[in-house]
């Protein structure tokens, strides 16, 4: 459990802080250290990570000194932890720069030889990503189940889409039919003024083609739970929904063309993980809020170079998923 953990942190050091993977090897070069190193303020930390079971295996290693070293002590609980402190001495590691991590209670506490700033982007990948110790079971209630609905919705219309488009309007399975993404609701602007209100919420089950689906629920699928985990469950659906009627009414008022897709909902998605990064930002840390600044920048700058993408929408959905996230509160508040 604690290996896999490890590769959870990991992973999230190198993707979202820059941090690169080292090789160390053993002695007769038949295991590796979990090992990552990053530049800061002019001076290489080399972040090596442990366990309890490990800390005896490091005699296997010539661990260079050539960068701070900072060891990563991952621990069950506080009770694992005492006895990890004697194994910590009996190897001369007290000394050591050390952070420890204890997954049960989610604690991490280090020594005052510790650069700050590892500590806090270490703290954010891990408020980040779903670590479990033994003792924990993984239960029916931590699943995002609304993220899973709403894509089961999207591709359910997605399937009468194609049916109605390939039976029907003679197409192909692979792109949906105008006529059909307007007969299941499309927002067309006219037939919102004569009353159609529904279209509003109604486009944003939509899609223009399999692979407009496949992009959408990736994304949706990438962010979603992880809103869904900081917000609860009833606050992410308020997000969605209210990200969506937004991205719709941008569209409404600015651009007259017929507008399908979950890209505006899930542009307040990221909108709403933007608010959670600056209001928590002496968790996350500002390399956490660049991040999210950049993906959303990105792909900003992808509905603008492209063609057939709705900004209008994109934009609304953004405004409004900030707007909502900024009026309610963090389930880890309450």
């Amino acid at each position: 459990m604690k290996e896999k953990n490890i590769k959870i942190v990991i992973k999230g050091l190198t993707q979202q802080y820059g941090y690169l993977l080292e090789d160390i090897r053993s002695v007769d070069g038949n295991s590796e250290l979990w090992t990552v190193s990053k530049d800061i303020s002019e001076a290489t930390y080399r972040l090596i990570f442990i366990t309890g079971q490990s800390i005896n295996e490091l005699k296997q290693y010539d661990i260079p000194e050539d960068k701070n070293n900072i060891y990563i002590l991952f621990s069950e609980d506080e009770f694992s932890m005492e006895s990890d402190t004697k194994a910590l001495s009996i190897n001369n590691l007290l000394e050591k720069p050390m952070i420890r991590v204890e997954l049960k209670d989610k604690k991490v506490n280090y020594s005052e030889n510790v650069n700050l700033q590892v500590v806090q982007e270490l703290a954010s990948v891990m408020s980040n990503n779903n670590l479990q110790s033994k003792s924990e079971k993984i239960s029916l209630e931590d699943k995002p189940w609304i993220t899973i609905g709403i894509i089961a919705i999207n591709v359910i219309m997605y399937v009468i889409t194609a049916y109605l488009s390939y039976v029907y309007a003679k197409g192909s399975i692979f792109n949906s039919d105008t006529n059909v993404l307007i007969l299941l609701g499309a927002k067309v602007n006219y037939l919102i003024a004569k009353g159609q209100y529904y279209r509003l919420i109604s486009c944003m089950f939509l899609h223009g083609g399999i692979v407009h689906l496949g992009a959408n629920m990736y994304s949706l699928y990438a962010i979603g739970p992880m809103i869904e985990k900081v917000y609860g469950k009833a606050k992410y659906v308020v997000i969605y929904f209210i990200s969506g009627i937004c991205a719709s009414i941008f569209s409404y008022i600015f651009s007259t063309s017929v507008s399908i897709g979950a890209s505006g909902a899930i542009f307040g998605l990221l909108g709403a993980v933007l608010v959670f990064a600056i209001k928590s930002k002496g968790k996350t840390g500002n390399a956490f809020i660049r991040s999210i600044l950049s993906v959303i920048f990105i792909n900003i700058f992808i509905g603008a170079t492209l063609p057939n993408i709705d900004n209008f929408a994109h934009a609304g959905g953004l405004l409004g998923g900030m707007l909502i996230a900024f009026l309610v509160s963090f389930k880890t508040e309450g």
